[in-house]
């Protein structure tokens, strides 16, 4: 009798035993100490600029509107942006292949005939990349990509036929929108307008219009303080997957960096950061994916910085680049200063190539001096002009800047405007102070 009070007893004491434990562990509260702002154990994510959205870095190259025999157009990135988000406004109908239904005659009238406006895109576009833009009837659109998009009228007067296509393969798909705002873009862009300006026509051999604009460019020198690098540590953290498995090395005075299976090197004259992933090998990508890819990227380490816009992408390849512009004009360096570029494997980053630095490109220095350039007719005379010239190879002509570091303080970089052309693939600086000689630009 007394061994079972004994029992009943013991079983109690460790009943309340573990009440008492349960009741401190749900009441206990710690007491941690506070760590100060900027300690040293805090891990802070690599933060070198901002994210950007697939809409801020896509953009037409310029807008040519077909009047008679005339031509107007605009590369002006405010109404380049004004266009675009105009046609964020548009639902467009299911485009559908019509390239087989059109002669070479109907082809060339469907790019330039009368009342057409043509909105040219320096890169490749896939259907599927425009459709985070656009909206689209049905969610499956065509498989394929585009460098033009031409918008013509249709007979009711809300409605438009709008045509996407690649020039190269003679790729037409055509579709239809309706949209209440249509007659502030047929009385802006169909019509002359103080928004658009004269442009001259040059017809390529077995290939289409070229245009480039009538008056002689004026526009200003701008000088900057040769800015701040970004530090080659805050890379170094945004881009190794473990940092702390990174050594430092030097070479030539170039910083190197490397953890076995990625290197990276910053150069000390130019301030370029180079990163290959050396585990991976380079692969050609769907071209929507590429580009899909290549700015989650950067986003992942927040290094958006300045303007720069998608100038790069074509189908079966597995680079891309960005490039940096100056308001409503692409900037050129012969060191790559002015260019972000990838290079991509199956699923992985092979090659990463960018600037180390922000220019700040509205806070130019006071003293500005002014250039005139020659008229469009001129320039396209001196290129066609240059003994090395076929003139099937040119495929474009437009006016941008190049950037260069001023060579006895290299303290100031310099931003001068010049006459670009494409020659079969790369960009040309036309320089009329050296006869005509140009300078090759990736």
């Amino acid at each position: 009798m007394n061994y079972e009070k004994i029992k009943s007893g013991a079983l109690a004491l460790l009943v309340l035993i573990s009440l008492a434990f349960t009741w401190g562990i749900w009441n206990y509260q710690p007491s941690y100490e506070t760590i100060a702002d900027g300690a040293e154990e805090i891990v802070t994510e690599a933060k070198i600029g901002e994210q950007r959205k697939i809409s801020e870095l896509l953009k037409p190259s310029k807008i040519i509107s077909h009047q008679v025999s005339e031509h107007y157009g605009t590369v002006s990135e405010q109404e380049l942006d004004w266009v675009m988000k105009e046609m964020s406004h548009w639902t467009f109908f299911e485009p559908q292949n019509v390239s087989t239904s059109l002669d070479e005659t109907e082809f060339s009238r469907l790019l330039s005939g009368e009342s057409h406006v043509e909105l040219f895109f320096s890169s490749f576009v896939p259907f599927n990349t425009i459709k985070t833009m656009f909206s689209f009837n049905d969610t499956v659109v065509p498989n394929a990509v585009f460098n033009r998009i031409v918008i013509t009228e249709a007979d009711q007067e809300n409605k438009a036929f709008v045509y996407f296509i690649s020039v190269q393969e003679r790729l037409v798909f055509k579709s239809q929108i309706e949209a209440r705002s249509l007659g502030e873009f047929k009385s802006r862009y169909m019509e002359k307008s103080e928004s658009l300006e004269p442009y001259i026509a040059y017809q390529v051999p077995n290939g289409t219009l070229l245009y480039v604009e009538e008056e002689p460019p004026v526009l200003p020198v701008r000088n900057y303080y040769y800015p701040e690098k970004i530090s080659a540590e805050t890379f170094k953290q945004a881009l190794f997957k473990d940092p702390s498995y990174v050594k430092r090395g030097s070479n030539a005075g170039n910083d190197q960096y490397t953890d076995g299976s990625s290197f990276m090197r910053v150069r000390s004259d130019t301030g370029m950061i180079k990163y290959v992933n050396l585990a991976e090998t380079a692969q050609a990508t769907p071209l929507d994916q590429l580009i899909e890819k290549s700015i989650n990227f950067v986003n992942e380490h927040n290094g958006w910085v300045d303007n720069y816009r998608l100038f790069k992408a074509e189908p079966g390849s597995a680079s891309i680049s960005y490039r940096l512009f100056l308001g409503s004009f692409p900037v050129f360096s012969s060191t790559g200063m002015t260019e972000l570029s990838q290079t991509w494997a199956k699923d992985r980053i092979y090659s990463y190539d960018r600037s180390s630095f922000i220019i700040n490109l509205n806070q130019p220095l006071p003293e500005e001096t002014t250039v005139e350039l020659q008229s469009g007719q001129e320039a396209l005379n001196q290129v066609l002009g240059m003994e090395t010239i076929d003139p099937v190879l040119l495929t474009e002509m437009r006016v941008g800047y190049e950037m260069t570091l001023e060579p006895k303080s290299r303290k100031i970089l310099t931003l001068k405007p010049y006459w670009y052309y494409q020659y079969n693939g790369i960009w040309q600086k036309l320089a009329v102070d050296e006869g005509g000689q140009a300078d090759g630009l990736e």
